[in-house]
């Protein structure tokens, strides 16, 4: 696999072929644990992103000819060698994107979860069949939709291409994919086992680039339908482009996701769950926890529990033993998320936790990383851009407010609709929170990520689109449906 892989990490796949890019610019990819450059890839050109779509194309016919369960067998195909491949997927995805091994584990585990639940669809691809009136039937058919896009983000480079990949194929459907420039040769690696699993060539592809990339993706005529989960300015851009272009959309955004603390709730344990929504994959998950809402007088003792939790995370490169937080995915990110500190001071916050100070194992290897500690501030008011703007990082602002009806109009005083949690003893507070709380995903003393058998949720500027991904949504997403009545 090694041989392999050192070949194909900075490629194209096209029509079942790897190839060098040939567009006008090169990306450097970056350890985010040494900020040292691992390797370059030219990015696609505009003719190898219709290239691939031409393949799709030619593969979708022959593909969507054969029978869901043999294309589930490929699919299965697909997790079992996934499986069998945790340990280099997740070291090199800590090379590409900076997570713990732990971690990294942990979302290699989450996309073989998808890939499973893909394969199972034969169960619920199904006709419906009536004899709607004497010797008169009707049935519904499912039908794939043709070529489909996927954009990705680097946060979860295994599982979101996974999770789009097995979805889209096993409905019958053939894929490109654009994954993110930063995070390339875990989906390369990920891409390679699919092809051994015995998806013919030209059923999934895969091109690296930007933005003009993208673009033409989204646009591409031969395009059914696009998936993508990035930025809520960058999804609301291509649900905008597909559908003027006519294209079915599903564009997931970022949040700012609020999780308040209620008096009655086991402080020990919110703190617990709180830190390691804010920090855990070092905040970069648009589930993650960025602002948190305590409700009356036990403000200081869960706030000094918060804290304490916080210190605990060993930060350091994601391979080193006994490291429990990773770098952020950039320098740009790193960027972010100390100007998000620096604004907050400036504004006349407290910094409770400075993510700049934190300590980092590693010596020198470490000195050129992209790291930045656990970052908690108060004081900042629930107006500020700061507690208004996705960072994408480690960084919480905490509040203190005076009752629940308060706790709930500041949760839902904002743009974001992702998620939401809140920790309680109280039956009767949560279902109250369930009910009023504007978010598509709600945790009750637990962190709000829905099983891969629900569909996840989005509201206002966190999801463009009608269908959301995961459960059922990808079913209804990949195909379309006609009726057909007959007489016989």
């Amino acid at each position: 696999m090694h041989g392999t892989m050192n070949k194909i990490t900075t490629q194209h796949l096209i029509g079942g072929r790897w190839q060098a890019g040939e567009g006008p610019n090169t990306i450097t990819i970056f350890d985010p644990a040494t900020g040292r450059p691992v390797t370059d890839m030219v990015e696609s050109s505009l003719d190898q992103a219709d290239a691939a779509i031409e393949a799709a194309a030619a593969a979708f016919p022959a593909w969507s000819a054969l029978s869901i369960t043999r294309r589930a067998d490929i699919v299965l195909q697909m997790k079992v060698l996934v499986d069998r491949n945790v340990d280099e997927l997740a070291h090199l995805l800590s090379l590409d994107n900076g997570k713990t091994l732990t971690e990294a584990r942990a979302e290699v585990g989450r996309a073989a979860e998808a890939i499973a639940g893909a394969a199972g669809a034969p169960g619920i691809y199904h006709s419906q069949c009536g004899n709607i009136a004497p010797n008169l039937d009707a049935r519904r058919v499912r039908i794939p939709l043709g070529v489909c896009v996927a954009i990705t983000p680097f946060n979860f480079p295994v599982m979101n291409p996974s999770m789009f990949a097995a979805w889209s194929i096993v409905c019958g459907n053939t894929l490109v994919l654009k994954p993110s420039e930063q995070t390339p040769m875990i989906t390369n690696m990920l891409f390679d086992l699919f092809r051994q699993a015995g998806v013919p060539d030209g059923v999934l592809n895969i091109v690296h680039g930007g933005v003009a990339l993208g673009e033409r993706l989204v646009s591409h005529p031969k395009v059914a339908a696009v998936s993508c989960i990035t930025s809520s300015p960058v999804a609301k851009a291509i649900y905008a482009n597909g559908t003027a272009h006519g294209k079915r959309v599903q564009a997931n955004g970022g949040g700012k996701n609020p999780f308040v603390v209620l008096a009655d709730a086991d402080l020990d344990k919110a703190a617990e769950g709180i830190a390691d929504a804010a920090f855990g994959m070092s905040g970069q998950r648009c589930l993650a926890a960025s602002r948190c809402i305590v409700v009356g007088d036990v403000y200081d003792r869960f706030l000094d529990k918060l804290a304490a939790k916080s210190r605990e995370y060993v930060l350091g490169g994601g391979r080193h033993p006994g490291v429990t937080m990773g770098p952020v995915v950039s320098a740009g990110s790193k960027a972010r998320v100390i100007a998000a500190i620096e604004n907050s001071v400036r504004s006349g916050a407290t910094l409770v936790l400075d993510g700049r100070a934190h300590s980092v194992v590693g010596g020198e290897d470490a000195a050129g990383g992209y790291f930045v500690g656990p970052t908690i501030v108060t004081g900042l008011s629930s107006k500020d851009p700061v507690d208004c703007q996705e960072v994408f990082g480690p960084f919480l602002v905490v509040h203190k407010v005076a009752s629940f009806d308060d706790a709930i109009a500041m949760a839902n005083d904002t743009e974001f609709g992702n998620a939401a949690a809140i920790y309680t003893s109280n039956g009767s507070s949560a279902r109250a929170f369930e009910m009023a709380c504007r978010a598509g995903n709600i945790g009750v003393n637990t962190f709000p990520a829905p099983p891969m058998n629900f569909q996840m949720g989005g509201i206002g500027a966190s999801f463009y689109g009608d269908i959301h991904v995961l459960g059922d949504g990808y079913m209804l997403f990949y195909t379309d449906h006609k009726v057909v009545v007959s007489r016989w």
